[in-house]
């Protein structure tokens, strides 16, 4: 059943590489995001030797590509220090390389930040051209869950079942397509996201929303049904002000009660006609007395590989912790402690926190680097919400916080060609690409103006609401 899925996973996989090449590039664009959801090492050995041609096509061919036919393109100058800070990040973790005990891994992990910098140019320009539209977003979602369907009820779900070779993980099985079901998750957020935020509602979107939340459900994502929650709240808190209301202690205290009465909602609906999902175990650890974190799957598995990494840390000497032991280098701590085995571990996927893992390979550098670029990310979006009310910006706010759930407990850095840090990106591109250049044209996209139509008067841009 393997070789099966393997062939479809393959077939398809070809199918949108050509389909990125040669369609439009408007459409390309698109297809890129459908090539993302296609693993061709998901249920392969992850051993360092190991080194695929798939994934470079769709790392570092196909973006670079992506790149060439959209150039030359505006790029908004006011958020130059965003785009400077990812590039020291990501030259620093080059440089890291030199000193690297795995440097094959250590390359990869080059063409994951290679990824997100020209994805985060190729998407910017696609937002700023209109073409990630409704109707684009909605038939990307159903491609992706006609994929998952297929992989988990047809083929056998080889990319849901899991067999870990530590002591701590058991066997599980898990709603996903052709990729990890963690990052299918996150995607189904981000989609959802935009979806209902940014476009205006109609039976399409709304269908399409609901079935990423109930896809979301099923791949039993606890971090993601987290982030889940806070994505509720800001959305009550949109959508109140869409109806004209004030935001008042009073109702941000009655749409925390709401967003909890939903999560609980939703959690109930899964105990009883779900039993075997995983996001049980967090149900359960609420609901129950005696229960603990413990309890929760692979939380004490986590706790156990965090105090490892602390205690190598803390060891260290000085200039050890300011230069970090290179790019990569953090899989010594998963496989010195029993956590993964040799055969098995993907080096850049193994410490499960990129904020540790910061620390651990690049140093005091690589994680101030990392806090100040999520920190000015979201300092923009806090002044385009206060000063232009932009919708996009509070898109991105009800991401944020899943997103940094995401750092803290995922790998999120080595996800940057996959469904996760694709629909991050997304987000992110969508706000900045709404933001001042675009205002300084006449655009305003706010959440009392879900639609607007330019009009070109002498060369003149105007928008106006339709």
């Amino acid at each position: 059943m393997i070789d099966q899925t393997m062939l479809v996973a393959h077939i398809l996989f070809y199918v949108l590489v050509c389909a990125t090449i040669f369609l439009p590039i408007r459409w390309s664009v698109v297809a890129y995001l459908l090539l993302a959801q296609l693993d061709l090492t998901g249920v392969a050995s992850y051993a360092a030797e190991s080194f695929g041609i798939e994934n470079p096509v769709k790392i570092i061919i196909v973006p670079t590509i992506l790149l060439y036919r959209l150039w030359p393109f505006d790029m908004d100058p006011t958020y130059a220090k965003l785009r400077q800070i990812w590039l020291l990040f990501s030259s620093y973790a080059a440089i890291a390389v030199l000193w690297s005990p795995y440097k094959l891994s250590a390359l990869k992990m080059l063409g994951y930040f290679y990824a997100y910098s020209v994805l985060f140019l190729v998407f910017t320009a696609a937002w700023q051209k209109k073409w990630f539209t409704a109707r684009a977003l909605t038939f990307v979602v159903w491609l992706c869950l006609l994929f998952a369907v297929i992989q988990t009820y047809v083929l056998g779900n080889p990319y849901g079942s899991f067999v870990s070779h530590s002591r701590f993980i058991e066997s599980e099985s898990r709603f996903t397509g052709f990729i990890g079901a963690q990052s299918l998750a996150a995607f189904l957020l981000s989609m959802l996201v935009l979806l209902l935020f940014r476009e205006r509602w109609s039976i399409s979107v709304i269908a399409a929303g609901v079935a990423c939340t109930i896809a979301m459900v099923l791949t039993g994502s606890r971090s993601v049904f987290l982030g889940f929650g806070w994505v509720l709240l800001v959305g009550a808190i949109v959508f109140s002000l869409r109806r004209g209301h004030k935001v008042t202690l009073h109702k941000v205290v009655t749409r925390i009660i709401f967003t909890g009465a939903a999560v609980l909602s939703i959690g109930t609906l899964v105990l009883t006609t779900l039993p075997e999902n995983r996001l049980n175990q967090l149900f359960s650890t609420l609901v129950t007395r005696d229960a603990s974190l413990e309890d929760v799957g692979t939380f004490i598995w986590r706790f156990a590989l965090y105090q490892k990494t602390l205690t190598a840390l803390a060891g260290r000497s000085l200039p050890a912790l300011a230069v970090g032991s290179g790019t990569s280098s953090a899989a010594n701590v998963s496989l010195e402690g029993g956590f993964t085995a040799d055969e098995n571990v993907d080096r850049n996927r193994a410490l499960h926190d990129e904020f540790l893992r910061c620390l651990y390979e690049w140093g005091m550098p690589g994680l101030v680097l990392l806090v100040l670029f999520l920190a000015i990310a979201v300092m923009v979006c806090l002044r385009m919400i206060k000063q232009h009310d932009s919708i996009d910006a509070w898109a991105f706010l009800a991401l944020a916080v899943p997103m940094l759930i995401s750092l803290a407990v995922e790998n999120f850095l080595a996800d940057a060609a996959s469904p996760g840090g694709v629909g991050y990106n997304l987000a992110l591109t969508a706000m900045l690409a709404s933001g001042p250049l675009r205002q300084e044209q006449g655009v305003t996209l706010s959440i009392n103006s879900p639609r607007w139509t330019l009009l070109d008067n002498n060369n003149d841009a105007a928008w106006t609401r339709s």
